[in-house]
């Protein structure tokens, strides 16, 4: 395992880092508890429904999959192959939740609403970049344990602080309050950057010089692809059976199959 040098600030930094990483694994597993069997309590009611808990749940389990196993291991052992095929799982099953069950804006303000659809335009925008540049690993790092690793780093202080203008009377009593939530999640995701450019989280580290590049044989490449085929049709059915047919069925004859 690659490590990064043990210091007095790296040791502060990477006890926060994990924190708030397992903070916020640890709100996504409540929230598919809730959605399964206490939906009243969900922040987001749009879980509420049993297809909608499921696709988050799915999307759950593949980015935590990414973030701890895959994306760790394809750096570790230098494998575009893996840690490219990870992050398109990623994006596969985060589609389903950004296009039907975001609500951002609704739970948290519009300025966190805003700031999210930024962050997302440019987080694809710099994977997009890193592929196409030359192989350098250190960028590999910082995408996952900057980028991937956000995804958790915000969430616990973002719906802990909401709850101080979570009803029409609390927000009305303490309008402040959103910006707050607003620079505390931006100073997250700023700290993180820094700290993960300067090494300062101890269990995560670009791979060694001395490693070589893990070249992939043919039966790595019929895995990989076919595991995100395998995801994005699973991701498929499960926003087909959320949807339904759409409003195109109404064109139908009476009676026939959609």
């Amino acid at each position: 395992m690659d490590l990064s040098p043990i210091t007095p600030s790296s040791i502060v930094l990477t006890i926060a880092y994990t924190i708030l990483l397992f903070w916020g694994a640890w709100v996504g597993v409540r929230q598919v508890y809730q959605g399964f069997f206490r939906p009243q309590e969900l922040l987001n009611p749009l879980f509420g429904n049993r297809q909608a808990i499921e696709i988050f749940t799915f999307h759950l389990i593949v980015v935590s999959l990414d973030l701890f196993v895959c994306g760790p291991i394809s750096l570790h052992y230098k494998s575009r192959l893996w840690y490219w095929g990870g992050r398109i799982a990623l994006l596969s099953s985060s589609l389903p939740v950004a296009t039907y069950f975001n609500r951002n804006p609704q739970s948290f303000g519009h300025l966190i609403g805003y700031w999210v659809r930024l962050r997302n335009y440019f987080e694809i925008s710099l994977h997009v970049l890193v592929a196409a540049l030359a192989l350098n690993w250190f960028y590999y790092y910082g995408l996952l344990y900057w980028l991937v690793a956000y995804r958790y780093l915000d969430v616990g202080p973002r719906r802990t602080i909401q709850k101080l203008y979570g009803t029409p009377e609390l927000k009305a009593a303490r309008p402040w309050a959103p910006y707050l939530n607003w620079v505390v999640i931006v100073t997250i995701y700023v700290s993180a950057a820094v700290a993960v450019y300067h090494r300062k989280i101890i269990f995560a580290a670009p791979p060694a010089d001395s490693m070589p590049v893990h070249v992939s044989p043919t039966w790595e490449y019929i895995v990989v692809v076919g595991i995100n085929v395998g995801i994005g049709i699973i991701v498929w059915n499960m926003m087909r059976k959320y949807t339904g047919p759409g409003p195109a069925e109404a064109l139908l004859p009476a009676g026939a199959e959609p």
